[in-house]
């Protein structure tokens, strides 16, 4: 009686070993190390060519199927950046950023895809920077004004008590005393 071949011992596995076979091999797990845990967790003993065997027949068609839909998903993401600038919330930079990973690794994707999803995340970075900028802008102005509202507290003090200002000509003088005259 002749021994069945390794490779078809492989494909002879139910649906749901071939899927952990797939997963491990997917995973980037080198060929010696799925060999053992197919022998360990499937009791079946394999070759290193039936496991490459396995790779074409198997995995590279689940390969090119995650790519193709990373590369949809990303195209979807891009698209609706296009659509809403500026409109994206932490999940979705963080799901773009790793669709973006995806494409850059994938030998099959088109470059002009890899650089529109950087492309979005660079203005994403740089919207995000402007925020900061503007943030520490703000803080610094608010501490100015509170400083130099110090400096003048008994000039405001003044012009709050002044009964002859209304309310739009107090404010006025107090950004007067604060900032000096108004630029032309």
């Amino acid at each position: 009686m002749r021994k069945p071949r390794s490779d078809s011992k492989l494909m002879s596995l139910p649906e749901e070993q071939q899927a952990q076979l797939a997963d491990w091999l997917l995973s980037n797990i080198p060929y010696h190390k799925a060999k053992e845990l197919v022998e360990k967790e499937f009791g079946v003993t394999t070759s290193l060519g039936a496991l490459s065997a396995f790779w074409d027949d198997v995995c590279s068609l689940k390969l090119i199927t995650r790519m193709h839909q990373a590369a949809a998903t990303a195209d979807e993401i891009a698209e609706a950046a296009r659509a809403r600038p500026g409109q994206f919330d932490t999940a979705t930079i963080a799901a773009l950023k790793q669709k973006a990973f995806e494409l850059a690794i994938s030998p099959h994707a088109a470059p002009k895809d890899v650089k529109a999803l950087y492309m979005l995340l660079t203005k994403n970075r740089d919207q995000e920077l402007k925020a900061d900028q503007l943030k520490l802008d703000r803080e610094r102005f608010e501490f100015s004004a509170a400083k130099a509202a110090l400096a003048q507290l008994p000039e405001l003090r003044h012009i709050a008590g002044d009964k002859s200002l209304d309310g739009d000509a107090k404010l006025l003088a107090v950004r007067k005393a604060l900032f000096g005259a108004t630029p032309e």
